[in-house]
């Protein structure tokens, strides 16, 4: 079984904050992830550097100083010179241009990349934490429906991120509330993205995940407004995005799904296994 620290108290928004430190924590803890979680950061340095690379190769075979005026005399010469000095100039401002667009979209082209690796993470952080076996292989025509559904609810999930925040706008005219509205809407979206990765693995669906959501909105929240802070910082954001998933895989974990299912008389989906440490009491089917 993983090694993990002890698990933050349930508790509110602050409980919630220190969840990308408790991601952080088990990703050292446990090398076998390491793997996992470096592996979208290397993918984007790779074709970055790739990219890069390209440009540079063509800026420099981009020849500078074939004009030449002469024949027009001491103006013909001066007009040559300009002409030429504006190339190296425009060699280097789009060396810098392309530097810098690398720089500002690094993290959010990193995303798209990590985007299909973060199941994988998440299944591996959960193998680990729980120390079990992956769930056993449901039949290829329910695993199909099963992820068409989780793009569907994912699309669903970023048209209600859509309509809170465009009803959130008016709030930036509104002094001292101003931004606080739409920043609480985008942390609360964007924790809930990361535990997502876990529960749409299992086969949960919205009416599923929404029981983990009401009891758990201000964790949710801190856990969201921690990353979307850090995730302004270029680069960094992409560092994050192991910790995110790691975290929200780990607070997917440490949820008694039985009770929630048993309390509010859901029955869980097929191919769903609760997440249990192993070694641990088995929870009581209800």
């Amino acid at each position: 079984m993983g090694k993990d620290l002890p698990a933050p108290s349930t508790g509110g928004f602050f409980a919630g904050a220190a969840l990308p430190l408790r991601g952080l924590r088990f990703l050292l803890a446990n090398g076998g992830v390491k793997r996992y979680a470096a592996l979208p950061l290397l993918l984007n340095i790779l074709l970055y550097a790739l990219a890069l690379a390209l440009l540079f190769w063509l800026l420099g075979r981009w020849e500078i100083g074939a004009v030449a005026w002469d024949f027009w005399g001491p103006a013909g010469r001066w007009l040559s010179a300009a002409v030429n000095w504006a190339g190296w100039i425009v060699k280097a401002a789009a060396g810098l241009a392309a530097l810098a667009i690398a720089y500002f979209s690094f993290t959010a082209v990193g995303m798209i990349l990590a985007s299909p690796l973060n199941d994988l993470l998440s299944e591996k952080i959960e193998a680990v934490y729980t120390g079990t076996a992956k769930s056993p292989d449901l039949p290829f025509r329910l695993t199909a429906r099963a992820s068409l559904l989780s793009v569907w609810d994912s699309i669903a999930t970023a048209c209600k991120q859509l309509v809170y925040s465009v009803f959130s706008l008016p709030f930036l005219l509104v002094p001292v509330i101003g931004f606080a509205p739409l920043f609480l809407v985008g942390a609360y979206f964007s924790g809930f993205g990361f535990i997502d990765s876990a529960m749409a693995r299992n086969y949960l669906r919205p009416k599923h995940k929404k029981l983990l959501a009401k009891g758990n909105i201000r964790k949710i929240v801190g856990f969201g407004a921690v990353m979307q802070i850090l995730f302004f910082v270029p680069f960094v954001g992409l560092l994050l995005m192991p910790l995110g998933v790691a975290a929200g895989t780990l607070l997917y974990c440490d949820c008694d799904w039985n009770k929630l299912f048993h309390e509010n008389g859901v029955n869980s989906p097929r191919g769903f296994q609760v997440p249990t440490k192993q070694g641990a009491e088995e929870p009581k089917s209800p």
